[in-house]
């Protein structure tokens, strides 16, 4: 089969190298793309579901701790900043 070759900017070069499986070449990756409008494909989000199945089992208490965490910063930033407005 013929080619051409074509000049991208590097931003999507890089978009397009995540895309890529190991077996596909880049013809593969931009022909998906345009058969799907742009949209991505079913099998490459399907993919991704379960990657996080295996969280260890204190992952709910280590997001809320840093939850709690970021909101007394953020109460504590904005009190200040509400003082040095208040004089």
């Amino acid at each position: 089969m013929a080619s051409k070759n074509i000049s991208i900017r590097l931003d999507l070069y890089k978009k397009l190298k995540e895309l890529k499986d190991k077996d596909e070449s880049f013809s593969d990756i931009i022909e998906k793309l345009l058969d799907e409008g742009m949209k991505g494909t079913p099998s490459r989000m399907m993919k991704h579901f379960g990657a996080w199945k295996e969280l260890p089992e204190d992952f709910d208490d280590i997001v809320e701790s840093f939850r709690e965490t970021v909101n007394k910063e953020t109460e504590s930033r904005l009190k200040e900043r509400l003082d040095d407005i208040s004089g």
